[in-house]
């Protein structure tokens, strides 16, 4: 009889254990619909090995400027690719672990004044400091 109760304790534990472990990489929502023409990262980027390319999606286009969102096979790293107009040298990706909310990265160029955060699902974005702006769901931008 005292089994039965400490059997199911221990099911009812190991199955929140492996839904939390789930629920905590699962990358950014964005990544989960199924790819557009326009979601094709252009070919001059060039990629980390562990980056999947083809998980390229386009978060949002400001100012000829495209944002684009990919990850690594396992959905734990997240990148950013921030793409200004034309094919020059001035893009730049910015990559980490997307198993939080909040701030992914924070990338920044000198060159073209382009700074910009992308952020994890759910994040908190009502108290955006001065100077900062919503352009997408994950995508903040420093307006110089």
């Amino acid at each position: 009889m005292k089994l039965a109760p400490y059997s199911l304790v221990v099911a009812a534990g190991l199955a929140a254990l492996l839904l939390s472990g789930c629920s905590g990489e699962s990358g950014l929502r964005a990544l989960d619909r199924a790819a557009a023409p326009e979601d094709i990262l252009p070919s001059f980027v060039t990629l980390q090995e562990y980056v999947d390319r083809d998980s390229s999606r386009l978060l949002a286009t400001r100012d000829g400027v495209r944002y684009f969102a990919l990850q690594n096979d396992d959905a734990r790293t997240t990148c950013l690719a921030v793409i200004p107009p034309g094919e020059g040298p001035d893009w730049q990706v910015g990559c980490s672990d997307t198993r939080r909310s909040g701030e992914i990265v924070n990338m920044s160029s000198s060159k073209d004044q382009l700074s910009t955060i992308p952020l994890g699902d759910d994040s908190d974005t009502g108290k955006i400091e001065p100077g900062w702006t919503k352009i997408a769901d994950n995508v903040l931008v420093f307006d110089h």
